[in-house]
């Protein structure tokens, strides 16, 4: 690897020459000589390699970045998920126990209710009796 680094530094940098029409070749052209085709050839394998390794690594850093994103949106997901789940069974438990309390107090308070009621509905009567038949 060093041995090709090292041949390519002193390496000249090529050479060229253009062709009109009627010289020595049958067409009009850019004649290179052998060190500069190669190094047109090898920059442009070069350049292709580094394109390809340069979009991998931008699609890496793309796909990198959303799976971080769609781990955040499911683990945010998880978390309002248990959150609604335990408010829904604190209510139910809070519902549990006020219809548990409804019945402990129902049972044994309704008959002192009617019993008030009526009486409070004699004694009720009777007064508004005798308030308005003693004025006659």
């Amino acid at each position: 690897m060093i041995l090709l680094m090292l041949s390519t530094a002193y390496a000249d940098e090529g050479k060229f020459t253009l062709l009109g029409e009627n010289e020595p070749a049958p067409f009009e052209g850019v004649l290179f000589d052998p060190t500069a085709t190669s190094k047109i050839l090898s920059e442009y394998s070069t350049v292709d390699m580094n394109c390809d390794i340069e979009v991998e690594y931008q699609l890496d850093i793309q796909g990198t970045e959303f799976k971080l994103q769609l781990d955040t949106a499911a683990i945010r997901y998880q978390s309002l998920a248990a959150e609604h789940k335990l408010m829904v069974e604190q209510k139910d438990l809070e519902i549990v126990k006020l219809q548990e309390t409804i019945k402990k107090q129902s049972p044994l308070n309704k008959w002192w209710w009617y019993a008030g009621g009526i009486a409070s509905g004699v004694v009720i009567t009777y007064g508004a009796y005798r308030a308005f038949d003693g004025k006659r």
